[in-house]
């Protein structure tokens, strides 16, 4: 009988690709998910699911079609600064645990308690076993995940006994506007995770024996795995929710988070290497209370409405350097 980790190693298509979802998911997908459809409309909400799923897809795509592209990412300017973009992706999982728990009969506090437990979890997981523990802590929670999330969709649906709420299509202006926009924040969004280029250089590498893939297929995948999670939680925007779904929902809510809070917190020691990624990953943990206030969709326009600058300046960067090597070699 194989160990897990060596099913991992010997076939690692499926592994990499549930751990590319479960990190890009990301605790407001299903908390900002709901809040797109509720406010903005079922269009706008639909724009920005699409521009979620594409996302990853894009980043597999990019990563081999544009030479210079992860020469540029592994630059030190560009890992501190993505590496920066991870303490607030952090931030955002840890405040979507504490706020998914102020609607349960256990309360916030509960909520921040299971943030910080987890946080201080990985600090010291990730920092002594790296790579392999991500990925493989990554593909059980995603399993985990859909089942929750059929499990809760389903309750709720039932529940609600055709009682749902009203929504809107969104189609005026102002609303679509927002889907547009906020879909276009998404796309460079994997981009600031240095976990994901260390996928590429670890299935290239293959020091352990891992079986070497086509990893951009990985990346689709991931994407394509993000929007069938995404068409499940859908319907939650129409339904009402009982005190017992309201807890398993912050459950699964939490697992969601759990993924990304990994990646992010391993992404930091990629990012600044073991000695300095140990004292950023306590750091944020000790300062995350101050950031509480700007809640799951605050934090995360704070924090998407600044990378798109420095990843697009990035990849337009590199796009002109591997230009201009294109044409001295062809001058040559």
């Amino acid at each position: 009988m194989f160990s897990i980790k060596e099913k991992f190693q010997n076939n690692p298509l499926l592994y990499y690709a549930l751990s590319i979802c479960a990190t890009w998911a990301g605790i407001g997908s299903l908390m900002n998910g709901v809040a797109m459809t509720q406010t903005y409309g079922i269009v706008p909400s639909a724009i920005w699911v699409f521009g979620n799923t594409v996302a990853c897809i894009l980043f597999g795509y990019l990563a081999f079609k544009i030479p210079k592209l992860r020469e540029v990412f592994s630059s030190k300017i560009m890992l501190w600064i993505c590496g920066l973009m991870c303490v607030f992706q952090a931030w955002l999982s840890m405040n979507g645990m504490q706020a998914v728990f102020s609607d349960t009969i256990l309360g916030e506090d509960s909520g921040a308690f299971i943030a910080y437990a987890e946080a201080i979890i990985f600090l010291i997981i990730l920092f002594r076993c790296g790579m392999i523990r991500n990925v493989l802590t990554d593909g059980f929670g995603w399993l985990v995940v859909y089942l929750l999330a059929v499990i809760v969709t389903i309750a709720a649906l039932v529940h609600s006994h055709g009682n749902f709420n009203t929504i809107s299509m969104g189609l005026e202006y102002e609303p679509m506007a927002q889907g547009i926009w906020k879909s276009i924040l998404l796309l460079p969004g994997p981009f600031t995770y240095p976990y994901f280029f260390k996928i590429l250089d670890y299935n290239e590498d293959n020091k352990d024996g891992t079986k070497k893939i086509d990893v951009q297929k990985a990346f689709t995948l991931g994407g394509i795995f993000f929007g069938i999670y995404m068409l499940i939680i859908f319907a939650l925007a129409w339904v009402q929710f009982s005190p017992v779904l309201n807890l398993i929902k912050a459950v699964l809510i939490t697992i969601i988070g759990t993924s990304t809070l990994s990646s992010s917190m391993y992404s930091i020691y990629i990012a600044f290497g073991k000695k300095m990624g140990l004292l950023i990953n306590i750091g944020l943990i000790a300062f995350w209370h101050i950031l509480i206030p700007l809640g799951v969709m605050g934090m995360w326009t704070l924090m998407a409405s600044v990378r798109i600058y420095f990843i697009v300046g990035a990849i337009a960067f590199a796009y002109l350097w591997a230009t201009i090597e294109k044409r001295k070699a062809v001058q040559l």
